[in-house]
């Protein structure tokens, strides 16, 4: 009897269906129904098109302009009125060949172009990093249904056999009723797992727009160790070079002070310009004074503009004083940004090798109240354990696999969240982690 609970219990927590999603495919569909990466992308292109706009006006500025008009006059001095119609094109030139701010402004939106493409690949990193997740948690629900499902069907046959026993009076009415409670128990479980396992199927749907009907497992033969040249200072070397939040930091600080220098600019350096003119007017008069000749006036003109700032009121060192602050505000912020990373590589790090030392711990325990379990079994066949003796060494195998498998998931998990923070999460590390589900 007692092989045959446990060999059930294996037969049960080891059925796996016969085709599994693909990981990578399940990414891909988040990638077609995610609004936010949509949204990053639109303003990646939005940022390049603004700095074609904006370098823009460092070039020469050519407009054309044309006019008809009628005019009649009717003077004092004179005894009649007369008329004139006037026709008028005109082309303008007006070319900034030196400014400062202008300059600094392009600089300030090339470096927006640059931090929001580096947003969009973070909006990429992040959905590859919350799909994993959600993937995830659905594959920690689906096996812990599949052993709380097979210890139902175990407390089912254990139940059935203490019926048996007490209708031809080998077992009291206590052992009866404590081998139904724990069968009760054991099914509120299943109803438990199978609640939790619908939640991570929704919350995957949102993510994917798509049913996910086929749910695989992680293969057993998936390393939890941790190599052991796993440095936590060495990761956060990389995370300053990779990880995209402190790129977006790093070019957040030099808008900043890239601002100090628009501030300056405006309010402190002088703007040149070339300006120019070319122009043709026809005159038609009707009835004029002998003076004023009907004909075509064609005219040209060029100049050199200079507009140098004096005072504003204070506004001038104020805005100075402004852009400044806000500078010191955004390295100070980056900082503490960094600090914060700084702390979760040391923490993830330490977390990955507390959970591959509690799988080996849990290998163990397994083993241990496995073979408790069938000496348990053994000893409530002669009669030296009771039921309820037999319920709790069940349940303490149960919980073991379970704890397990939970581990193993959560072991990829911390994985995952260091490449997230050392900024190596991407498609290849998703078609990697794939080849190991099963």
């Amino acid at each position: 009897m007692k092989k045959h609970i446990i060999a059930s219990f294996i037969a049960a927590a080891a059925a796996l269906p016969a085709h599994s999603e693909s990981l990578v495919q399940v990414y891909n569909l988040a990638k077609a129904h995610d609004p936010s990466l949509r949204a990053a992308a639109a303003t990646y292109r939005a940022d390049k098109e603004q700095v074609e706009v904006t370098r823009g006006n460092l070039y020469p500025n050519i407009s054309f302009s044309g006019s008809l008009g009628y005019t009649k006059t009717d003077p004092d001095y004179l005894d009649d009125s007369y008329s004139n119609v006037q026709n008028q094109l005109a082309v303008n030139l007006d070319y900034p060949i030196y400014s400062p701010a202008l300059e600094y402004g392009v600089d300030a939106v090339e470096i927006a172009y640059t931090s929001s493409g580096i947003e969009f690949e973070q909006a990429e990193e992040t959905l590859a990093y919350n799909t994993l997740s959600d993937f995830f948690d659905v594959l920690t629900a689906q096996a812990t249904l599949d052993t709380t499902q097979a210890q139902v069907k175990s407390y089912a046959g254990q139940l059935d056999r203490v019926k048996k026993q007490y209708e031809v009076g080998l077992v009291s009415i206590t052992d009866l009723q404590d081998a139904q409670a724990g069968y009760d128990s054991v099914r509120v479980t299943a109803l438990q797992a199978e609640a939790q396992l619908t939640i991570a199927l929704e919350s995957l749907y949102q993510r994917t727009g798509q049913t996910i009907e086929s749910i695989p497992s992680l293969s057993e033969d998936y390393p939890i160790t941790v190599p052991a040249g796993l440095n936590a200072n060495t990761l956060i070397e990389r995370a300053m070079t990779n990880n995209k939040s402190i790129k977006v930091l790093d070019l957040s600080v030099e808008t900043a002070q890239n601002n100090i220098n628009i501030q300056k600019s405006n309010g402190r350096t002088p703007t040149v310009s070339i300006t120019g003119s070319v122009s043709r007017t026809d005159n038609d008069y009707s009835d004029a004074p002998s003076s004023m000749q009907s004909g075509v006036v064609n005219s040209a003109a060029i100049g050199l503009g200079v507009s140098i700032p004096l005072y504003s009121g204070g506004a001038i060192n104020a805005s100075v004083r402004q852009a400044t602050a806000s500078a010191e505000a955004a390295l100070e912020s980056r900082e503490s940004s960094i600090q914060d990373i700084e702390l979760s590589i040391r923490n993830a790090v330490l977390t990955l090798k507390t959970i591959a030392a509690q799988v080996d711990a849990q290998r163990q325990l397994i083993r241990s109240s496995q073979s408790a379990l069938e000496a348990t079994q053994a000893g409530y066949d002669v009669g030296t354990r009771n039921i309820v003796e037999l319920l709790d060494a069940q349940s303490t195998f149960f919980d073991a696999k379970n704890t397990y498998e939970s581990l193993r998931y959560n072991f990829v998990l911390q994985q995952i969240t260091l490449e997230q923070l050392t900024g190596d999460l991407d498609e290849s590390k998703i078609e990697a982690l794939d080849k190991w589900l099963m």
